[in-house]
């Protein structure tokens, strides 16, 4: 009797191990299915970005058509039995969701994955949108007339407007704090909107050596410490500047001296333009000319302060007017005229009702920012994974 319930036990026992390591043979089994149809999904969304970056075909769909979709089988990938399907359906110009489904079948175990990830490329986008004039402080403008055209007017703190000023924004005016508007000023604009999300400052690369697009690498041989740029423009009251011009230390644009500047100025500390001297009454301003120019970014760029003073007479850029810390346009007796847009720390704005006029040009922007029209990279915005 006892040998016949310990036999008993003995297979019962038997068949428990048995039982239990047959399951765990499946969970083993199954997990390196399921591990391998995730594989599979992975190396499809792998696929579907190597083919919008380099299939032509696809490329230009992608960046071109807001409404395109695409569906894509791939059977006997990696694995015996393997295979998984790519899905793309944009909701807009060069922005869409990948959806790629790995299956794979092994014997008697079948698993499925599926991820998707949200992918856009920058196509000629300014990192500020629409923004035309930009300040990640106040902008405060007094006794001025400021027109900004086909583009928006934007302060990371508030925007102050008083002394009988007019402001016409033909966008929207946005302050991530408030606007202030006093009584006596005018403010026209599309739309308003106080508290708005803060938007950083975009970043240029001034002298990092490291860096083959930094200003300074860009200008070449034409770097000059702060005394021989002086010197040059003593040397030529109407001076003319091609491609890039990097100098150390300050610049100064004294009253009399035109300057043309066929591409970007660039100076690691302060610029002033139309230097403050009572001699200019009788002698003549300054006057200066930004073009762009193929290959080179345009415009006028501080790694501290641009400071535009009562001796500037007129003042025409078709760039990206950019200065780390502060801008500060005291006094202009003809007209201001920029296409492109303007970026710095803060911006103060006193030109005796003089007219300053802002156009935005994204292209003017991205080149100034040292930004590809395109982006060389298609980015990837999220990321979910399913079972």
């Amino acid at each position: 009797m006892a040998t016949t319930f310990i036999t008993a036990l003995l297979l019962l026992l038997s068949a428990y191990v048995l039982n239990f390591t047959l399951t765990e043979l499946k969970i083993s089994t199954s997990q390196a299915v399921a591990t391998q149809a995730y594989y599979l999904a992975e190396s499809g969304v792998a696929e579907a970005i190597w083919r919008l970056k380099n299939d032509s075909s696809w490329k230009s769909s992608f960046e071109d058509n807001p409404s395109w979709t695409i569906h894509l089988v791939k059977n006997n990938a990696l694995f015996s039995g393997g295979s998984y399907t790519i899905d793309i359906v944009n909701s807009g110009q060069a922005r869409g969701e990948i959806t790629v489904t790995g299956k794979i079948n092994k014997g008697n175990s079948t698993a499925q994955r599926v991820i998707k990830t949200s992918v856009y490329k920058a196509i000629g986008e300014s990192p500020l949108a629409d923004v035309a004039e930009y300040a990640d402080g106040n902008i405060d403008i007094s006794g001025s007339l400021l027109n900004v055209y086909n583009g928006s007017l934007a302060s990371n703190n508030n925007v102050i407007i008083n002394f009988w000023s007019g402001v016409n924004v033909d966008n929207r005016v946005a302050a991530g704090v408030k606007i202030i508007k006093h009584s006596n000023s005018i403010l026209n604009a599309a739309s308003t909107l106080e508290n708005a999300p803060v938007v950083p400052m975009p970043a240029v690369s001034f002298d990092d050596l490291s860096d083959l697009n930094s200003f300074k690498n860009k200008a070449g041989s034409q770097v000059y410490t702060e005394n021989q740029f002086a010197a040059m423009m003593n040397a030529n009251h109407n001076l003319t500047l091609n491609g890039v011009t990097y100098v150390t230390g300050d610049i100064t644009v004294p009253y009399t001296q035109t300057l043309t500047i066929n591409g970007a100025l660039v100076a690691d500390k302060d610029i002033t333009i139309g230097e403050n001297d009572w001699r200019c009454i009788f002698s003549g301003r300054a006057n200066v000319n930004v073009n762009t120019q193929p290959g080179s970014p345009s415009g006028i760029f501080s790694k501290r302060k641009i400071n535009f003073e009562l001796c500037l007479g007129s003042f025409n850029a078709a760039g990206l007017i950019y200065a780390n810390d502060q801008i500060d346009i005291l006094s202009v007796p003809n007209i201001m005229n920029i296409v492109g847009g303007v970026i710095s720390r803060k911006l103060t704005l006193t030109s005796i009702w003089q007219g300053v006029n802002i156009t935005l040009n994204e292209e003017n922007i991205i080149s100034g920012l040292g930004s590809a029209l395109f982006s060389p990279v298609i980015t990837v915005e999220h990321w979910e994974e399913q079972y």
